[in-house]
């Protein structure tokens, strides 16, 4: 079984059990908090993947770390995949349960990236255009690339939105390349 398809199954279970006890909101915080220290340092991950450490010595790690700290969904899912060796797919199952989320919300997480840090004005203005551009409720996280020389980058979705300076110098050069000289 691929990967994301491992990481859809648990998220998607995940996903319709904190639908029914009404708690998604806090479960995709929990989840996204641990999925940001697990991409910051797999050493958790590396601990519950090793062949040579028990099961019960895992599952009792989980239960000091987790146990009453994150709701109590989350905590069975991560003795779940524990029990079942799924734990290199965490990060991917967290991924996936805040896209199930979010498009419950009709919420689109859209990163922006600009040259230099934008003002709160300009990534309101953004975010409002994007707002009527999508007819969704978009969610910006921004991200700083000089290499962009100026402009945005906006990731909507599936989408991909480029008013970079370094995108239209590139669609010149190539316009200007096709150019026949006589």
């Amino acid at each position: 079984m691929q990967m994301q398809q491992i990481a859809e199954r648990y998220a998607h279970g995940l996903f319709e059990l904190t639908q029914q006890m009404h708690n998604s909101e806090s479960v995709n915080l929990d989840f996204g908090d641990l999925a940001n220290v697990l991409k910051q340092d797999d050493s958790l991950i590396r601990f519950l993947a090793a062949p040579q450490i028990v099961e019960s010595d895992k599952t009792a790690v989980v239960a000091k770390v987790f146990k009453g700290k994150v709701a109590d969904q989350l905590y069975h899912l991560l003795q779940l995949v524990v029990a079942k060796r799924r734990t290199g797919f965490l990060v991917e199952i967290a991924a996936e349960y805040s896209r199930l989320y979010h498009d419950s919300k009709g919420i689109v997480v859209t990163r922006l990236i600009s040259a230099i840090p934008l003002t709160a004005d300009e990534i309101g203005s953004i975010k409002t255009r994007l707002n009527k551009l999508t007819g969704r409720t978009i969610e910006i996280t921004t991200e700083v690339d000089a290499d962009i020389i100026g402009g945005v980058i906006a990731f909507v979705g599936e989408k991909i939105i480029d008013c970079s300076i370094r995108h239209d110098l590139q669609v010149l050069r190539e316009q200007l390349l096709e150019l026949k000289v006589h």
